[in-house]
């Protein structure tokens, strides 16, 4: 869920304060995000099911149980200004990947499996990915379903800043279908009273699985937790199940794959473009236009072939806006991402998400665009 600066202050100082209070002496410190349900909410009776889970742990380990506000949709950013900073012992929420911030973090699990999901309104469902062309899908801005429906043809998407947004949306008939996270189905589901059909899709960037994050100087309560865990696999999925995450189907789809029709648009080796190789620059940048447009989905915000629909956008312009330095600026900003950007949206990261022959070919396509003035 993505909030203002100014917003996540205000729910961090109030839930670290007042919800969560501190506990006795040597505590098991729990980073948990306080305003994301069911995961975790410093509000209501029940807390969440990381909150059940740190509990657990807690008491596992013979320690009293502390929560600690932590910010999830800073990512990053938020673990090092929390279990880095030694704020908590352990971040609960934190993706199940080795090296997340190179070898300072180590991560127990996986505690649950999450990812992207199909909603729709009680007895609407399908079978194959190809039964939303013509349909109207809701999706939030910026995220992996918007990317991935950008691939086929056929499909009407209805954008929102929020995952939660759009599943109202289609509650109130204006999309057939939304396709979010599914914490944020859920959420919809427990607030309204209203019954979902919720379909897992699994696909590349569409599923992954979260874990418990801890500080490698923590080594010894790293490697208890990952006993502890695995112990209670059963416990955390009948605690997930109580919240309501569930499937009533699944679907796979693997959107990163070539349709059958586009597959003589791509050049099958990639290959370093040489200065008296034109045939293969050529090549290269068809193959750049092509994952801006329709793989990568780069379009949804920077327009159809990079003109985009604001100067800010319009990367025709980065010559122009960076001189010299614009080839830099691409590089940095395509592996590393930008929250903030002069458009107003933030730009993820790529690096761990398009290879870097991908990214090179659109460099290449891109070269040849560059405006003059």
């Amino acid at each position: 869920m993505r909030r203002s600066l100014l917003s996540l202050a205000v729910v961090m100082t109030v839930a670290a304060l007042a919800a969560f209070p501190a506990s006795a002496s040597e505590p098991l410190r729990v980073c948990l995000d306080p305003d994301l349900p069911p995961l975790s909410s410093a509000a209501g009776e029940r807390h969440g099911i990381y909150w059940e889970v740190g509990k657990r742990l807690a008491d596992a380990l013979g320690r009293p149980f502390q929560p600690h506000g932590w910010p999830t949709d800073l990512g990053k950013r938020a673990i090092r200004t929390t279990l880095l900073a030694d704020r908590c012992d352990v971040a609960l929420g934190v993706p199940h990947v080795k090296g997340l911030v190179g070898p300072r973090v180590l991560v127990a699990g996986p505690l649950l499996d999450l990812g992207y999901v199909l909603a729709f309104s009680e007895g609407g469902r399908i079978a194959r990915i190809d039964e939303l062309v013509g349909k109207r899908v809701a999706v939030a801005f910026n995220s992996e379903p918007q990317t991935a429906l950008a691939t086929l043809d056929g499909v009407v998407t209805v954008t929102f800043r929020e995952p939660e947004e759009a599943v109202r949306a289609m509650l109130r008939g204006e999309a057939d279908a939304a396709f979010v996270w599914e914490p944020a189905a859920v959420r919809i589901e427990q607030e309204t009273g209203r019954r979902l059909t919720i379909v897992r899709v699994d696909g590349p960037r569409l599923r992954w699985q979260a874990a418990a994050g801890v500080a490698r100087e923590k080594r010894a309560l790293h490697e208890r937790l990952d006993e502890l865990i695995d112990a209670m696999r059963p416990e955390i999925a009948a605690i997930a199940r109580s919240y309501g995450l569930r499937y009533d189907a699944a679907i796979g789809w693997d959107w990163l794959a070539t349709p059958p029709e586009r597959r003589g648009a791509l050049p099958a080796p990639i290959v370093r473009v040489a200065a008296d190789q034109p045939t293969t620059e050529a090549a290269l940048g068809e193959r750049g236009r092509t994952l801006f447009n329709a793989v990568l989905g780069c379009a949804h915000c920077h327009g159809r072939d990079a003109v985009g629909p604001e100067r800010a956008r319009d990367l025709r312009r980065m010559q122009i806006r960076y001189r010299g330095d614009w080839i830099d600026t691409y590089w940095q900003t395509v592996l590393e991402g930008r929250l903030q950007t002069r458009s107003g949206y933030a730009m993820p990261a790529w690096k761990d998400t398009a290879s870097r022959e991908d990214l090179e070919a659109i460099l290449v396509w891109l070269s040849g665009l560059q405006l003059a003035r």
